[in-house]
């Protein structure tokens, strides 16, 4: 989904809180590390953000931050592991289309994520789910259909404007993914360099305790 976004018109800002080994082979840059301290960037490209247990403030105010500037896209890996009844996060999901803060969040157990991901969404995207608790929440938003068994990584996607179900079959392999998104992911050098493509950095720094 993130691979296919119109990268060049606005900024993306990853919520990475596993440290997803993906986001290394897509690389450092194109992606470009934020601190949760730092200003929103204006610029359009591909940045990530690394919060840790214990940073929920720093989240928070981070994510005001956003909703104050605008125009800025948001891919949550882990959505239920966004601060617990986060004020912040409610606003952009609420207020995301006049603000221009599209939303793509990512779970594993849709109980445990804020509902308004699931009032408020354009699309979902369902995938094999083991919990029946799970598919009696997704059953509320969405025709009952997106529930059926499906094959081995095949999927569904639900266009609530449209009302059509239509069934998906598998995603590509992730490194065909990651190098679409490296592809589609505008990258800037601060200086000029004669080799500054193929001599950049490509992981991340490690994270250090505080």
């Amino acid at each position: 989904m993130l691979a296919h976004q119109r990268l060049q018109r606005r900024p993306w800002i990853i919520f990475d809180f596993k440290r997803e080994a993906f986001f290394d082979k897509v690389g450092f840059p194109p992606i470009h590390a934020l601190s949760l301290t730092a200003k929103p960037p204006r610029r359009p490209g591909l940045y990530l953000v690394t919060p840790r247990p214990g940073d929920d403030g720093l989240v928070e105010a981070f994510l005001w931050r956003i909703w104050e500037a605008e125009n800025i896209g948001l891919y949550v890996d882990e959505a239920p592991l966004m601060p617990d009844g986060s004020d912040a996060f409610q606003a952009c999901i609420q207020q995301g289309r006049s603000k221009r803060i599209p939303i793509i969040a990512c779970t594993q157990r849709p109980v445990n994520v804020a509902r308004g991901l699931f009032s408020e969404a354009d699309f979902v995207c369902v995938y094999s789910v083991t919990d029946r608790r799970d598919y009696k929440l997704i059953e509320g938003f969405v025709p009952t259909e997106m529930s059926a068994p499906l094959p081995w990584h095949h999927w569904r996607w639900y266009d609530r404007a449209k009302r059509i179900v239509l069934n998906m079959a598998p995603v590509p392999p992730p490194d065909v993914v990651a190098m679409t998104l490296a592809a589609n992911t505008p990258y800037r050098a601060n200086a000029w360099h004669p080799f500054v493509w193929t001599a950049r950095k490509s992981s991340r720094d490690a994270v250090r305790p505080n």
